[in-house]
């Protein structure tokens, strides 16, 4: 039987209120370096704790990893992938739209655990608002609870309003894509969700850092979040789509130097020799004064 909002909350579902509404505070507080990268981390644990409760739903034990070996306090519990993998198998999958959305914090997530943290502005505040936009969904309609008395009005309102400019700009964004399509393929089927055989589908602008940059089929790259050009290429050897003249991931193409770079370090090593060699001075001893001297 479905829960209903008034029903008691499970520790789990408390878990992921109380990590979305960190998240939210962290986001909202400045946009330093810091507040932004544990936003972004606690919002991406809020939704592994929501597809945990959705599993936990259908049997508790569900949400364990080695669910034959007995179940302790210390036993580990399923990631993001295999809580998808496990929906998917009772028939309680999500669409494939929600599926990417999860992917691409994950993918951020990843790469602040695992190596760096970007602070790409833009970046930040479409995976944020991507991401409010699948929870706003996901517990409203799979979990079928609301999330007003649980979360402070001030920010379930300004979650309310990321998520709404968001779905109009990815509306637009989405519109001239299939616009595109229609131009290009004009005896397509409509009625097919896929995109054309010949067509590789899109990738992750990294200028809006949203995937909708069409790459191949204009004189130029184009983008339609961004609504334009995009002077882009894609790396042979990692097939990270960059921005002509910064690096790739796998570090083949790299940022042009300036010579800026080059010149600091030949400041401080000049600096340090200039010490080492005072340093020298001082501990060398003095030399004694001869007969001659006044």
């Amino acid at each position: 039987m479905a829960m209903k909002s008034d029903d008691i909350a499970s520790a789990i579902y408390q878990n992921a209120v109380d990590s979305l509404r960190i998240g939210m505070e962290f986001f909202l507080k400045e946009e330093s370096y810091s507040s932004r990268k544990h936003a972004i981390l606690t919002v991406f644990h809020a939704i592994e704790l929501f597809l945990k409760e959705q599993l936990a739903r259908s049997n508790p034990i569900l949400i364990y990893k080695n669910i034959d070996a007995k179940i302790t306090d210390e036993a580990m519990t399923v990631g993001v992938r295999e809580a998808l993998a496990r929906l998917e198998n009772l028939g309680l999958g999500i669409p494939d739209e929600e599926k990417r959305t999860i992917e691409n914090i994950q993918r951020v997530r990843n790469r602040i655990e695992h190596h760096r943290y970007d602070h790409n502005e833009k970046e930040d505040n479409a995976i944020i608002a991507s991401s409010l936009k699948f929870i706003l969904y996901f517990v409203e309609f799979v979990l079928e609870r609301k999330l007003d008395g649980d979360i402070d009005g001030k920010i379930l309102r300004d979650i309310c309003r990321r998520v709404f400019e968001y779905s109009e700009s990815y509306g637009l964004a989405q519109h001239r894509f299939h616009e595109w399509l229609r131009s290009e393929w004009p005896d397509g089927d409509e009625e097919k969700e896929d995109n054309p055989e010949e067509f590789e589908g899109t990738h992750r602008c990294p200028e809006c850092r949203q995937d909708w940059l069409v790459i191949g089929w204009h004189d130029k790259p184009v983008c339609f979040g961004c609504n334009m050009t995009i002077n882009v290429d894609m790396c042979d050897d990692c097939g990270d789509v960059f921005i002509i003249g910064e690096s790739c991931d796998c570090g083949k193409h790299k940022k042009k130097d300036d010579g800026q770079f080059q010149a600091v370090l030949d400041q401080w090593r000049g600096e340090s020799i200039r010490l080492q060699e005072e340093r020298a001075t001082q501990r060398a001893p003095s030399a004694p004064a001869s007969d001659d001297t006044p």
